[in-house]
């Protein structure tokens, strides 16, 4: 069974301060100041405050984030957090999720087919086929997506285009006690630009890029700031439309140029009402749609070739449509009582994925083979799985946070949310002769994930430089689990309906040591989840017993233990940053595959160590960049029963990675200008665990890709930016389609699919304000 659209068919010592801060103090000499740096991603931006207690005088040119649940200064907060530019990515021609993650070493993109299509991994935090995700996502204050394997969650992942973005949050790291499951590995967060109430204002703007064995891509957007009470109410309104080519090429039955070419659209409304000083408003909605042609991977063997006539060549008997929308409302109510602020959170998103998936012609073979032993008698000349997951999720959050005191600070909340997920799944099959379709399987399933939780922290100033934070959060859960199924493959003729209940508590203590004005050490415990589940009472499978199943599977969890430092040098032109972590493990949730079934099991354990670096050097005209990770992920006891051995690597964890960047700001005709380049690179990964027995492991090669851009900003504001992505044109696969069938299948002669990098692209973009 495919769980890429069937994700629930389970029918389906101590470190000593002094020494880092002598580290810190060598990286600023001459010689280390270009090789230690931030990603070019990194900004010095001030970020728009998200609640109304946070109307605070900052330091000009201060990174400013909410990872705390607090605006405040980023190097302040005691863990590591990067933040991205909107600018920033127009700049350097990204267009979607998987450019915005190549600039950040120690997060990666795992697509399952192209835009809307993946998973997230941070700090290696991955098992490949994920049951739901580790890494959250939210849109300002409200997570976006399910959050069980029922809704699919780790195989559709909401693919944001720059709708009226201001900039990203990277937190890296476990984030349970502030944001709960499904974090276990960080948190990416999208903060959007709010509605301004002093004045009217706007832009338009545009890219047009050319990718070689593609063609042309477009895209357009416009903003407009409209103040209607001038100082007490303001509406914003934004629009974006982008066209991606593609660059793959189906062959075989179905053929076509540009298979994988995109469409996103997306509308977004805020309205912010500050009826008195103490009190603001804001209502937000939006909507986006992705519409793809078909999957952006390519035809290979485990051994690491193409098999369908090139790299970028899939053999189809049937197209691959896939569609995403969501349509998000929030309501955010902050009021300042001086001694603390009250943030009320309500949140509605109907997010829906349909795609339908091509399998290939070894499977066909196969069930061609079998298929009188069930009755199937006609052969069929195609097979494919056609599925929706529509997700209904309302979120309530209540959350209170104190002023900033000097012996004490605090922050408390309660979390409800509740998802609804329909999930409407088809096996079928062409017929030849007559024309007509066999329908194989036929599965309606419903659940049900209702989740209640209460949080806080507690800040203890113990003198001026030295604070100790303490944290918890207490989550219960409820599932129900529904399923009708019926075909001549069908794993569980008929029905069943099953129900559970489940409880987890995370914490956190960071101990944190500021000396001087520049320097910050801390210390991090923390810890976070995921949630167990249901899946169907299967015993057997279509050919053999499968006596590992069971109606449910337990939630795994992490204890994540963090040293780190953040230190300002050279009258602040260089800013520098080190942290070592050592993240552990239990109780992993993974899949297993049987010809027929899919289930999920709690096997084994992993063990994470690893080092993130970061730091940037500004002076003048020049800024110089540099971000580094070295990760080791592994297993501590494997999985026997599944084939995974002790001391097998995670999956998508590269032991290196890395990003370098300069750019120079120069006058040309009286009008400022700039040129830059950069450069990101990681080790080879594997997209799988060695001796998985149902899941083969694809080597994926170490890559390092240079991208150039300049740019001029003209009068009023406006720019205009010139990029080329992958200069040299690299071609090298960079991930896999993770599905437990195709991938079962790969082990028998089938094909493994493959994404590969994207060729050469050149292009221009430009924004206008008025």
């Amino acid at each position: 069974m495919n769980r890429r659209v069937a994700a629930v068919h389970v029918c389906v010592p101590r470190y000593l301060p002094h020494v880092i801060r002598l580290l810190m103090i060598s990286l600023a000499t001459p010689a280390a100041m270009a090789q230690t740096s931030t990603p070019p991603a990194s900004s010095s931006t001030t970020a728009p405050s998200s609640s109304s207690s946070d109307k605070q005088t900052v330091t000009l040119n201060e990174v400013m984030v909410t990872a705390n649940r607090r605006r405040e200064p980023e190097r302040e907060v005691p863990m590591h957090v990067d933040t991205v530019q909107a600018a920033t990515l127009q700049q350097l021609g990204a267009k979607n999720l998987n450019d915005y993650v190549s600039y950040q070493p120690g997060v990666f993109f795992a697509s399952a087919g192209g835009a809307g299509q993946g998973e997230l991994v941070m700090r290696g935090v991955s098992t490949g086929n994920q049951t739901s995700p580790t890494v959250s996502l939210y849109i300002d204050d409200v997570p976006v997506g399910g959050s069980t394997a029922y809704a699919a969650s780790a195989t559709f992942l909401f693919d944001p285009a720059l709708l009226d973005l201001d900039h990203i949050e990277f937190l890296y790291g476990p984030q349970g006690t502030l944001y709960g499951a499904g974090s276990m590995g960080g948190l990416v967060k999208y903060v959007t630009v709010k509605p301004d109430l002093s004045g009217f204002s706007g832009n338009v703007g545009g890219d047009v890029s050319n990718t070689n064995r593609g063609g042309t891509s477009y895209s357009e957007h416009a903003s407009v700031n409209l103040p209607l009470v001038k100082d007490k109410v303001a509406l914003r309104a934004s629009v974006v439309d982008q066209h991606i080519t593609g660059v793959y090429r189906a062959v075989g039955e179905t053929p076509a140029g540009g298979a994988d070419r995109t469409h996103t659209k997306g509308a977004r409304l805020q309205l912010e009402i500050d009826p008195i000083d103490k009190l603001t408003l804001n209502v937000t909605a939006m909507a986006q749609k992705i519409m793809a042609d078909g999957l952006s991977m390519g035809d290979f063997n485990l051994q690491g070739q193409p098999i369908s006539g090139g790299p970028y060549n899939r053999a189809l008997n049937h197209r691959e449509p896939f569609t995403q929308t969501l349509q998000l409302y929030s309501f955010h109510a902050g009021y300042d009582f001086d001694w603390a602020t009250v943030d009320w959170i309500s949140a509605y998103q109907d997010f829906v994925n349909h795609s339908v998936q091509d399998y290939p012609d070894s499977f066909l073979g196969l069930l061609n083979q079998i298929g009188p032993l069930f009755g199937v008698n006609q052969p069929l000349s195609s097979l494919y799985v056609d599925s929706q997951y529509t997700v209904h999720k309302a979120s309530q959050e209540i959350r209170v946070t104190s002023k900033k005191n000097q012996t004490f600070d605090w922050l408390f909340g309660v979390w409800l949310n509740r998802e609804d997920v329909w999930e409407q799944y088809v096996l079928q099959g062409d017929n030849v002769p007559p024309p007509g379709t066999a329908p194989l399987i036929a599965q309606a399933v419903d659940s049900r994930f209702e989740e209640y939780a209460g949080y806080g922290d507690l800040t203890w100033h113990i003198n001026p430089t030295l604070d100790l934070t303490v944290g918890a959060r207490a989550s219960g859960n409820t599932q129900t689990l529904s399923n009708f199924e019926d075909g001549a493959f069908a794993g569980s003729q008929g029905g069943f309906r099953e129900h559970v209940k489940d409880q987890d508590v995370t914490k956190m203590v960071t101990l944190s040591w500021r000396p001087t004005s520049t320097d910050n050490f801390y210390m991090r415990a923390s810890t976070g989840y995921r949630p167990g589940g249901l899946q169907a009472p299967l015993q057997s499978t279509l050919l053999v017993p499968n006596p590992n199943a069971t109606s449910t599977f337990g939630s795994d969890n992490l204890e994540s233990y963090e040293l780190g430092y953040k230190g300002s040098y050279l009258d602040h032109h260089l800013n520098v940053g080190l942290d070592g972590y050592d993240i552990e493990w239990h109780h992993m949730q993974l899949y297993t595959y049987t010809l027929g079934n899919t289930i999920i099991q709690n096997a084994g354990d992993a063990r994470i160590k690893g080092i993130e670096m970061q730091g940037n050097y500004s002076n003048g005209p020049w800024e110089l960049g540099a971000s580094g990770t070295y990760t080791d992920a592994f297993t501590d006891n494997g999985a026997p029963q599944l084939g995974i051995q002790p001391d097998a690597r995670l999956p998508y964890s590269a032991r290196w990675a890395g990003t370098v960047s300069g750019k120079y700001k120069f006058i040309v005709a009286g009008t400022d200008a700039y040129i830059g380049a950069v450069v990101r690179g990681s080790s080879r990964r594997n997209a799988g665990f060695d001796g998985d027995t149902s899941d083969p492991n694809f080597k994926l090669p170490g890559f390092m890709f240079l991208d150039l851009n300049v740019g001029v900003n003209l009068r009023g504001g406006a720019n205009v930016d010139f990029y080329v992505r992958n200069v040299t044109n690299r071609q090298v696969p960079i991930g896999t389609l993770n599905d437990e069938a195709v991938n079962f299948l790969a082990t028998v002669g089938g094909p493994m699919l493959v994404q590969m990098s994207t060729p050469r692209t050149v292009g221009m973009a430009f924004n206008v304000p008025f």
